[in-house]
């Protein structure tokens, strides 16, 4: 048997081929444990009311072309808030453990009471 030897900056390529091949027959579809997907607009969540299954989690996507968001909970500490700057394009997953409503608004388009702000209603398993 003849043994092949493939010159090393050769092999990186091949390896690097091999990730990207990879990654790129990944899919685009949220983690099993969501529960329900929120698009991020400009000045809005859609659906800005959802609900939800307690254990599960929301997906929030930002297809805003350059604006950047957040998501905060109107009562503090009533979830884990993501106070970082969502990116057009990133995605967000917040787990919701507890039965309850809970509301959240953007604090750079909305506030507690207008603006760009939802509502996830977390119900208790069948």
């Amino acid at each position: 048997m003849r043994r092949i030897t493939v010159p090393r900056p050769a092999r990186l390529v091949l390896v690097a081929a091999a990730v990207f091949a990879l990654g790129a027959c990944g899919s685009d579809s949220p983690p099993a444990d969501v529960g329900a997907q929120v698009t991020i607009t400009d000045t809005t969540f859609a659906p800005a009311d959802i609900g939800i299954i307690a254990g599960a989690a929301v997906q929030w996507t930002n297809t805003s072309a350059t604006e950047r968001h957040n998501i905060l909970p109107v009562v503090e500490g009533s979830f884990e808030k993501h106070d970082a700057l969502i990116k057009p394009g990133e995605k967000v997953t917040i787990t919701f453990a507890r039965v309850g409503d809970y509301a959240y608004y953007c604090a750079i388009h909305g506030s507690p009471t207008a603006g760009q702000r939802g509502v996830v209603h977390v119900t208790a398993i069948g």
